[in-house]
């Protein structure tokens, strides 16, 4: 289990430490530019992945990063995201109807 942070800037579908996508060994895909939080500018190594995302098997793009695991937008269109905000709150993500 990989616990990740939902990150509503980022519009991306995933990211994950390169130590991760390599003991999955996940294809690598190609190269795309990102704007952080601060407005710097990155190059990311991006990768594709099968996950199974609210019972449905999808490919999708994961990007290279050593920070936090993060879930975003693309990966959350779609659904709501219900959250306690509280130190280890309940987050609940459903699809909308």
């Amino acid at each position: 289990m990989v616990e990740a942070v939902i990150d509503t800037g980022f519009t991306g579908f995933l990211s994950l430490p390169q130590s991760i996508i390599t003991s999955l060994s996940l294809p690598w895909h190609f190269r795309d530019m990102g704007t952080l939080g601060d407005g710097s500018e990155v190059i990311f190594d991006m990768y594709k992945a099968t996950v199974i995302w609210d019972g449905k098997t999808q490919i999708i793009d994961v990007a290279s990063s050593e920070a936090d695991p993060l879930i975003g937008m693309s990966l959350l269109y779609g659904f709501k995201v219900q959250m306690d905000v509280i130190e280890r709150g309940v987050v609940i993500i459903e699809a909308l109807k």
